[in-house]
């Protein structure tokens, strides 16, 4: 049996100084800080050694390449020797993602192809900076044609930061309507996402959709024109067994709520 476990981290929002940032303005955040909770969540991945570990988006709020370099040596001290699939969100500004995490200098969309135990994993770029809705590219989409036009051993993850459908009615993600009949047809076994701040668990385009919860903080949709942001904060592990996936949704607390440790 092929299997492969891997931890998926969403909405880290790291900054290195969060003054003069929004969450300064927000009595929710001013105290707990988000890059403390990625830290939380960087060090019980460690210990549970994944696979693979997948960031699908918003890992910097809107920061420089400092920020970016900081984030980088976070996942560097903590998760030294997994393999990192860094995913953009609407809140990641490419050019000082590409300085300070990738040491390049380049403009554009961001997305690539990894391959692991047999696994193909596509990742493509959704956001547009600043804007809440996502866009999927018609360039991308011809890039995903060509690369599920063949199987791949065990089957593809597609990773992206914008559900393709949410129940949270705060933001829409547009795409052609071709996407759908290139997914269905595909070997594609799930879509990896994030940016909704809500877990979600469903069935888009024949493919199932995983949208974990934020690493940062919770929105929660109240109304057609409202939301609240919450203490809800997570991430998730998937275990991939062939082509069957099983999400564990993993809740990070103030205090962790732990009564005790045993062995067995």
């Amino acid at each position: 049996m092929e299997q492969l476990r891997i931890a998926q981290v969403s909405d880290l929002h790291v900054l290195k100084d969060y003054r003069n940032s929004m969450f300064d303005r927000l009595p929710l955040l001013q105290t707990e800080l988000p890059a403390n909770y990625v830290q939380v969540a960087l060090r019980e991945i460690a210990e549970a050694k994944p696979d693979i570990l997948v960031l699908t988006g918003d890992l910097v709020h809107e920061g420089s390449a400092a920020d970016y370099r900081f984030l980088k040596m976070l996942i560097d001290r903590y998760c030294d020797g997994i393999p990192v699939l860094p995913v953009l969100g609407n809140h990641d500004l490419k050019q000082s993602f590409y300085r300070g995490y990738l040491n390049e200098d380049r403009t554009g969309r961001y997305y690539y192809k990894h391959e692991q135990n047999g696994y193909r994993f596509l990742v493509i770029d959704t956001a547009v900076e600043r804007n809440g809705c996502g866009d999927i590219s018609s360039e991308q989409i011809d890039w995903l044609e060509q690369e599920l036009s063949h199987a791949s051993e065990n089957g593809t993850i597609l990773l992206g930061h914008h559900p393709l459908q949410s129940r949270q009615a705060w933001f829409h993600t547009d795409y052609d309507a071709r996407l759908g009949d290139i997914l269905e047809k595909s070997d594609v076994i799930a879509y990896l996402c994030g940016h909704a701040h809500y877990a979600e668990d469903c069935t888009i385009c024949g493919i199932r959709q995983i949208t974990a919860e934020s690493c940062a903080f919770g929105v929660e949709t109240v109304s057609d024109t409202d939301v609240i942001y919450t203490h809800t904060r997570g991430y998730n592990t998937c275990w991939l067994e062939n082509r069957e996936i099983i999400v564990h949704q993993h809740q990070m607390f103030p205090v962790h709520p732990q009564i005790c440790r045993f062995a067995f």
